[in-house]
């Protein structure tokens, strides 16, 4: 490795070091201290602290730092402990960002460590025991080291791959399944950046490749947090704002506005607890997302306000709009047959007109939506 590599392999790297210190700041300083926050800033400085290991190992190899068995022995030791708490650190992100640590993230933690405690105490004796089984007398690392090194994290990186995929699959929230797709895809992107560097191209495509993923992660996360609503994992006011702005913009199709309000749900809250308006609010969440996801025409659905949501259905008749919202109220019927209270919901609509703004659409939804209501009080 010559010196001119090892300044661009060192500013790369510094470069990426950068990115993530960002990224760690925005995270730290912006956005709330959850569980998964947390593991996004500890995932964050395992990156940071690798990279620049890699760099010592990279001076090593270009000369700048003298081959004698200590550097080697350092540099190669830390990049295998830090490769190590990547895969672990990545495992626990994913682990916290699906709920896997809901009521158990102590224990849950240490019984996912075991493999890298195993990892670093083998590495450990079997220097011990032989100094030159993953180093020789001249500073030639074995060829045993590598499949070492990534052993532990190849396995962490599947395991979070595959789970990730398999919550894909059950969860029927499209916005999940979206990040659970993504979680699967960042490690097998950067092992497949890491293959690139090692086997096909002479530049640090690893630590370019995993600090690209984690922006466009990080960047994707932003957009899921702005425009989803926390409790009912529906589209948030701000969204629904965004979509109608929109629609102002399509011409020649027909749009139907529904507002949709849960009957009695102060009655819910004050006789059976918040916790159960809660329950109801992600009720009435799941059947309208059942309901878009059975129609064969547009349909935007969010949450507006409070017990409030919003349906907005494109490219359908009045016959299929009806036949839509009756299936609806059917699907809080079958949903109440275990709870203490009849789960129902009042739907005013009306349609878009040519030149008008969706606001007096909706507006025209709304009054119609409490007429319905007044009708059944």
């Amino acid at each position: 490795m010559e010196l001119e590599y090892f300044s661009f392999y060192t500013e790369a790297n510094l470069v990426c070091v950068a990115i993530f210190i960002l990224l760690i700041f925005q995270s730290k300083n912006f956005r709330a201290k959850t569980e998964q926050e947390n593991w996004f800033i500890r995932t964050g400085i395992v990156h940071i602290v690798y990279f620049l290991s890699d760099v010592g190992w990279a001076a090593v190899e270009s000369g700048v730092l003298p081959r004698v068995r200590f550097f080697v022995l350092l540099f190669n030791f830390t990049n295998y402990v830090f490769m190590q708490l990547i895969g672990y650190s990545w495992f626990m992100y994913m682990a916290a960002s699906e709920g896997m640590l809901l009521g158990k993230k102590r224990r849950f933690g240490t019984i996912v460590m075991i493999p890298t405690f195993v990892s670093v105490f083998a590495i450990i004796v079997a220097y011990v025991i032989n100094p030159s089984f993953w180093i020789s007398k001249d500073g030639v690392l074995s060829d045993l080291y590598y499949p070492f090194m990534v052993a532990v994290p190849a396995l962490y990186v599947i395991s979070s791959s595959v789970i990730s995929l398999k919550n894909a699959k059950k969860t029927g929230v499209k916005e999940e399944k979206r990040l659970f797709r993504l979680i699967a895809l960042y490690p097998l992107a950067i092992c497949g950046f890491g293959m690139l560097q090692t086997f096909a191209l002479n530049a640090p495509l690893f630590c370019f490749g995993i600090t690209l993923m984690m922006l466009y992660f990080y960047i994707k996360s932003l957009q899921m947090l702005v425009s989803v609503d926390f409790l009912t994992k529906l589209n948030n006011r701000g969204q629904i704002d965004r979509y109608m702005e929109n629609i102002r913009y399509s011409e020649n199709e027909s749009c139907c506005v529904c507002m949709i309000d849960i009957d009695r749900f102060k009655k819910i809250n004050d006789q059976y607890g918040h916790a159960e308006g809660d329950r109801a609010l992600t009720l009435i969440a799941d059947a309208l997302r059942q309901t878009a996801d059975s129609a064969s025409f547009p349909v935007f659905i969010g949450r507006y306000g409070g017990d409030e949501f919003v349906m907005i259905i494109r490219s359908a008749d009045n016959t299929a709009v009806t036949g839509l919202i009756s299936g609806f109220k059917e699907l809080l019927t079958e949903k109440s047959t275990d709870l203490p209270y009849k789960l129902e919901a009042s739907v005013g609509y009306d349609y878009l007109d040519a030149g008008e703004t969706v606001e007096d659409c909706l507006k025209r939804a709304d009054e119609k939506l409490y007429r319905e209501k007044n009708a059944i009080a």
